[in-house]
């Protein structure tokens, strides 16, 4: 079980980085929850804020840099990385290569993501961007 559903999230993260977003649907159950900081947000939630950060980052891509599966979970650390070409918090695009670490533990169930807790560092993308001033 642990293998086809790592199958299904690497598959998740192929459509997720060609832009594929409506086929993601084919991935996640219709009750699907995306668990970000405090918020529970829909599927329908999920993709919008997917196409904010490609907006700003068109060439955005998703790097698997671990994944460990366990019965019905699995979880990934990842980095995405994309060139900053649009306003994602209202600076000026920047033009500059940046990147976003995070994890993600995911839930399947029937071979489908039921739902997934992100954590990505927001705060380290909003000082790539000038969005925030540099520690320090």
């Amino acid at each position: 079980m642990s293998e086809s559903n790592k199958m299904v999230i690497r598959q998740l993260f192929d459509l997720y980085n060609e832009g594929a977003l409506d086929m993601l649907e084919g991935l996640v159950s219709p009750d699907y929850v995306h668990h970000n900081n405090d918020a529970n947000l829909t599927f329908a939630q999920f993709k919008r804020g997917a196409a904010w950060l490609r907006a700003g980052m068109p060439d955005f891509h998703l790097v698997t840099e671990d994944m460990l599966a366990e019965a019905d979970k699995v979880a990934v650390r990842f980095i995405g990385r994309g060139t900053h070409l649009g306003s994602l918090y209202g600076e000026t695009p920047t033009s500059r290569s940046v990147a976003l670490h995070g994890m993600v533990v995911y839930r399947l169930h029937d071979n489908k993501v039921a739902e997934d807790w992100e954590i990505a560092d927001e705060h380290d993308l909003m000082k790539q961007v000038g969005a925030v001033a540099q520690d320090g």
